[in-house]
């Protein structure tokens, strides 16, 4: 029994041993490959500090002599039902483009297509005020079964309500020329500023019917206030009156006039944003790119170094693959 169970130890430890042998040779392995790799770039030193150089070279050169693309950004709110219209009209911009439909461009004002290099438009997602616009935008949500990932592919991410207009234009010069030409071209229908124009109308009489109404609830309260005084009520009293909940007529006065207040705001916001068709928010001129690739004097010399380290590799993988199928 005993001697059973010295060999079971005896083989346990051989186990341990063999185990902690292969993972001191896959260490080894490691460190040695590094210090081979290592010794590969040492002797060929030379060759590769070359190619660094001329990519480098080339890529300065393409970069000062290419003509670049600079990145122009345009929040805006488009109003009146228009989000079809704005997103049809980026279409017929870009297609016109692409076909060099130089005459279109030149009703426009931008003399040039060539300092114009593209157009596109996306949603900004904003899920939590897309939902809480109406109903059935949450139900559409609720159709999605709660995943906000896909929300920018559904139809509905066209009502959100801010859209980011990206324009490309080749010198910096002429960008904000193009922006403010492709804004005009935008804001240039007859049938959405019509709606501009009456909807502009009815919010001011709203304004001004509103502000006439929290007058007639001053007027109101005012009259109420010097009757309690004249009645010897205390100040007290008063102030406790006016403070209680809202239940009484007095009160439902207070909470009206309040409610003007807020709809007298929401309307002096909706008059700033709706003064244009499609409102601009925010515009971003000349975007410089960031990171390597957005220069070529870093990207051809990494280039170079890649396709030569690949190569070397290949020659490499090839040569052992050689020497196993010769070896006898």
């Amino acid at each position: 029994m005993s001697d059973n169970i010295q060999k079971n130890n005896n083989s346990e430890e051989i186990d341990l041993a063999v185990l902690f042998q292969k993972i001191k040779g896959f260490f080894k392995w490691i460190i040695k490959g590094i210090y081979n790799i290592f010794l590969f770039y040492k002797r060929f030193a030379v060759i590769v500090i070359i190619l660094l150089v001329i990519g480098f070279v080339a890529g300065y050169f393409m970069d000062t002599t290419a003509s670049k693309t600079y990145k122009n950004e345009v929040i805006v709110v488009p109003n009146f039902g228009s989000v079809d219209y704005l997103y049809s009209s980026v279409e017929e911009l870009e297609a016109k483009r692409r076909i060099g439909d130089i005459s279109f461009f030149k009703s426009m004002g931008i003399d040039s297509v060539s300092y114009f290099s593209g157009i596109e438009i996306e949603p900004i997602v904003d899920i939590y005020s897309f939902l809480g616009e109406n109903e059935s935008n949450l139900n559409a949500f609720r159709a999605l079964k709660g995943d906000a990932s896909s929300a920018k592919e559904m139809e509905t991410a066209k009502n959100y309500k801010f859209h980011r207009i990206t324009i490309y234009t080749r010198t910096r010069k002429n960008s904000a020329k193009v922006i403010s030409r492709i804004m005009d071209f935008l804001n240039n229908n007859e049938y959405f500023n019509s709606l501009k124009d009456s909807l502009r109308t009815n919010i001011d009489n709203r304004i001004k019917v509103n502000r006439q109404v929290v007058g007639y609830i001053n007027d109101i309260l005012r009259m109420q206030g010097n009757d309690s005084i004249n009645r010897g009520i205390p100040d007290d009293k008063l102030f406790y009156f006016r403070a209680e909940s809202l239940t009484g007529s007095m009160g439902d006065l207070v909470s009206s006039q309040q409610e003007l207040f807020d709809d007298i705001d929401k309307l002096t916001i909706n008059a700033t944003d709706t003064d244009k068709v499609i409102k601009e928010v925010a515009v971003k001129t000349n975007i410089p790119k960031k990171g390597i690739t957005s220069t070529k004097k870093w990207l051809f010399p990494l280039l170079l170094f890649i396709v030569f380290s690949g190569v070397s590799l290949f020659i490499y993988l090839f040569r052992r693959v050689k020497e196993i199928a010769t070896e006898e």
